[in-house]
C-alpha cells in the first residue's frame, strides 16, 4: 500500500523540503498523511477547477507546485459551491494536497533545469546562491549566438506562449533562466556575463532596468515557464510508484486575446 507519507518522502528525496526559501510554505498541507493513495493528480495551482478535475479523476492526492496554503488563513468555511475556501473544498472532496514550490524550483532536474533545457541551453549551472547556498537561477549557453528577437521566437515555440523582450537586436549566447517571478534577480546577474535573462513575470521597470544592465530581458509568462516542469515530476512519481494511476491537470488562469 502506498500512502501520502510515502510520496511525501520520495519528493523530499529529490527536492528536499528543507531547502525551500524562508518565505515559502512547501510540504504536506491538507489531509491525512496515512491516507492510502491509488490515484495521483499533478498540477501547477490548486484551484476549484483543478480540484474538480482531480475529483472527477478520483484522485486521492493532488501534488501541486504552488502551495495551496500560502498566506495566513482567517477562515475555512462552506459558502456557495466554488466560492468556499479552496482548502475546505479539498477537505470536502477528501483530496490530500502536497505542494513542492521553491524546493522544486531549485532542485536538480526541477523547474529551472527543465526550463533551461527546453529553451536550448547547454552547459547548465546554478548561479546566484541564496542564504543556504542553493542556486535558484540557472545559466547556460546556446550552440550559436543569435539575436534576442530570434531567441524569443525559439522560446515562444518551446513554451507555446507569447514573449515580451528588450534589446531585440542584441546578440546573445549566454542566457540565465528563472521560471515564475524571477525578475528580482536581474541586478544579481549584472556581473555574471549574461547576455539575456528569461523569466516568467516582469514589471515595466524591470524592462527599463534590463536595458541599463545591457541584458535582454525575456518575459514568457509565470504559468508557462513553470508548468513545463510538472509532467517531469509526474514521470518521476510514475517511475517510483508504477502501480498508481496518474493524471496531469492543466490550470492556466490566463487567456490571451489578439
Amino acid at each position: 500500500m502506498t500512502t501520502v507519507r510515502d510520496i511525501y518522502e520520495f519528493i523530499d528525496s529529490i527536492a528536499p523540503f528543507d531547502t525551500q526559501e524562508s518565505w515559502d510554505n512547501s510540504g504536506f498541507l491538507v489531509g491525512d498523511v496515512q491516507k492510502e493513495v491509488r490515484k495521483v493528480a499533478v498540477c501547477l495551482d490548486v484551484t476549484h477547477d483543478t480540484l474538480a478535475q482531480a475529483a472527477a479523476f478520483g484522485a486521492d492526492l493532488l501534488v501541486s507546485h504552488h502551495p495551496v496554503i500560502f498566506h495566513a488563513m482567517k477562515g475555512m468555511r462552506e459558502q456557495t459551491p466554488g466560492t468556499e475556501s479552496i482548502v475546505y473544498d479539498a477537505i470536502r472532496k477528501d483530496i490530500a494536497v502536497l505542494s513542492a514550490h521553491t524546493c522544486w524550483d531549485l532542485a536538480e532536474g526541477g523547474v529551472n533545469d527543465v526550463l533551461a533545457t527546453l529553451v536550448g541551453l547547454e552547459n547548465i549551472e546554478g548561479i546566484v546562491p541564496d542564504e543556504n547556498g542553493n542556486c535558484m537561477v540557472r545559466k547556460g549557453t546556446l550552440k550559436t549566438a543569435v539575436p534576442a528577437e530570434e531567441y524569443a521566437e525559439i522560446v515562444s515555440e518551446a513554451l507555446g506562449t507569447l514573449v515580451r523582450l528588450t534589446l531585440p537586436e542584441k546578440m546573445i549566447r549566454t542566457v540565465a533562466v528563472c521560471g515564475g517571478s524571477g525578475a528580482s534577480f536581474l541586478p544579481d546577474l549584472a556581473g555574471e556575463g549574461i547576455d539575456a535573462f528569461l523569466t516568467g513575470d516582469a514589471k515595466h521597470n524591470d524592462f527599463l532596468d534590463s536595458i541599463d544592465y545591457d541584458i535582454s530581458l525575456l518575459a514568457a509568462g509565470h504559468y508557462e515557464t513553470e508548468t513545463v516542469s510538472m509532467p517531469v515530476l509526474l514521470e518521476l512519481l510514475k517511475q517510483e510508484f508504477p502501480d498508481l494511476e496518474y493524471e496531469y491537470l492543466e490550470s492556466s488562469p490566463v487567456v490571451y486575446i489578439g
